[in-house]
């Protein structure tokens, strides 16, 4: 555990009159940057990284820079409306957030009754980390049904990796792989999930071999040792001919396959079925450079993959994500320093028991739309959003009433975009919570006014698995803005929730700490806590 220190900041407050400087945690795109947040009568003036920060030691990227620019952007939504006259008509009146989130209890407790739970669709995209909260909110209700973005987005990789291996390998950067396979990412400019770009570029500079999948020319792939320009959504063809490389070529780890592989005979056989020169028709990748690759990678150790949503925006991401667990566990690279890590989170309630899964019944969750097409995701929870444009269009297998968008743009970021506005226009009722008004917000009959990461208290990063948490302070406070921790938290009252909640949000962190034994406002005054690191578990 770090203790809380500011590092070296006073003469630089005191030459620009700033009155303080707040540690926080940024999250701008999937967050983990521990930043300093100045602040000058009352304001955020300027977010620069943390040096003390183990994520990111001191680097920002320009999206955590210009936060404030989101904060005090003057088109920003600042207090609840509810539309006037026909959708889309551009006609709000603003209300109270008592007669805002009253109205959508009132809905909620309506459609529940007469239509059934599963009649209201919750969904989120990615952006502020309140998975948590709307599955707690959405189980307790009775609704299986929470749209995401994760069907193809990190969940496909958390899933498959918790039945390949038991949890979500993760490279080791602080221990310096000598080799790295980046696959389907582009993590410089990106950053998501648990990495940072900085802590894969100072690999690089400590000489890390580079093999880069891309069929692009990014600027990674044009760092490379090795550049493998696939055909695009031909991964697993790559994957298989790689591994038919190392498995003929006997460059696995023979200590690890005989101890710790299940299934090693169907396996070879599966990849013999994949012959370089078969993968090099399917992939357009010259077969010599496929064997090259997975010979560097073989035998140069540590060696890890870094991968991303890229491979997972394919209909066969699956199994194209156990592939690569493949090459990471038969060439030995799996939970050893500089490898594939499986981390600890620290001894914390983990996002699925606050989400409390278990509580909504079998019975319910039998009902999850689109359940007898896309059963692994239906197993973690998680619904494909056409099935809900097409139960709001045809009313089969039964009809939704109500649609609860939080962070949520799906006529923007959801394919067939005309099919989901039809959808939208046609849904009894729509309330969502968002920065701005949205596309998607402008067909709503109700808009909440979200906060920031600067406006919220939280503990950050305890849905991930690359082992820490660090606080979320809350900075400022614009307009009538609030969390979606704190709306969901209030609405539950209103709907017969009560009992499962707390009075504020401060008592929601305080339950995710007590494990630890711990309250929120102790662990606030602390730069972050890391789980137990060990390698090699499965010994």
């Amino acid at each position: 555990m770090a203790k809380f220190t500011y590092s070296n900041i006073e003469r630089e407050m005191e030459t620009y009159g700033y009155d303080s400087v707040v540690k926080s945690h940024c999250r701008m795109c999937h967050g983990g940057c521990g930043v300093l947040v100045y602040t000058k009568n009352g304001k955020a003036v300027k977010i620069a990284g943390d040096p003390d920060c183990p994520i990111n030691h001191g680097t920002l990227c320009s999206k955590g820079i210009a936060s404030t620019q989101l904060a005090y952007h003057p088109d920003r939504l600042t207090y609840p409306v509810k539309r006037v006259g026909a959708k889309a008509s551009g006609n709000w009146e603003r209300i109270s957030w008592d007669e805002a989130l009253d109205t959508i209890a009132e809905r909620i407790v309506q459609y529940k009754k007469e239509f059934g739970a599963e009649s209201i669709v919750m969904g989120y995209g990615t952006g502020r980390e309140n998975e948590g909260v709307i599955y707690r909110f959405a189980n307790l209700l009775g609704t299986p049904n929470v749209l995401t973005a994760g069907h193809f987005c990190y969940g496909p990789r958390i899933a498959t990796s918790i039945i390949t291996c038991g949890s979500n390998p993760i490279v080791d950067y602080e221990n310096n792989p000598k080799c790295i396979m980046v696959w389907g990412n582009n993590l410089v400019i990106g950053n998501s999930d648990e990495y940072k770009g900085e802590s894969f570029s100072v690999s690089l500079e400590k000489g890390a071999k580079l093999i880069a999948v891309d069929p692009r020319l990014t600027r990674i792939a044009a760092r490379a040792d090795i550049w493998l320009q696939l055909r695009p959504g031909t991964d697993t063809a790559l994957a298989l001919g790689m591994l038919n490389v190392i498995v003929n070529e006997k460059l696995y780890d023979t200590e690890f396959v005989e101890n710790y592989v299940y299934g090693w005979e169907p396996f070879v056989k599966r990849v013999n079925e994949y012959p370089l020169n078969k993968v090099e028709k399917i992939t357009w990748v010259p077969k010599e450079k496929i064997r090259e690759a997975a010979r560097l990678f073989a035998t140069t150790k540590p060696a890890a993959i870094q991968w991303g949503v890229a491979i997972e925006q394919q209909i066969n991401c699956e199994d194209n994500n156990r592939s690569l667990m493949a090459l990471m566990g038969i060439t030995g690279n799996i939970d050893v320093p500089g490898g594939q890590a499986l981390f600890r989170a620290p001894k914390i309630r983990t996002v699925a028991e606050f989400g409390v899964h278990k509580k909504l019944s079998k019975e319910q969750a039998a009902k999850r739309l689109g359940a007898d097409r896309f059963r692994l995701a239906g197993n973690f929870a998680i619904i494909n959003p056409k099935c809900v444009w097409d139960a709001i269009l045809t009313k089969k297998p039964y009809p939704v009433k109500m649609l609860f968008l939080i962070s949520s743009n799906p006529v923007m970021t959801r394919a067939n975009a005309k099919e989901v506005y039809r959808a939208l226009e046609k849904v009894e009722f729509m309330a969502v919570s968002d920065f701005f008004l949205t596309p998607t917000a402008e067909l709503a009959d109700i808009v909440l006014p979200a906060a920031t990461w600067l406006e919220m208290d939280y503990i950050g990063d305890f849905w991930k698995r690359h082992s820490y948490i660090l606080p979320r302070r809350k900075v400022i406070q614009v307009g009538e803005c609030r969390s979606d921790h704190e709306m969901l938290n209030d609405l539950a009252h209103r709907v017969g929730q009560g009992e499962h909640w707390w009075d504020n949000f401060e008592g929601a962190l305080d339950y995710i700490l007590e494990p630890m034994g711990m309250k929120w406002q102790e662990f606030s005054k602390m730069d972050y806590i890391r789980g137990e690191v060990t390698y090699q578990k499965y010994k």
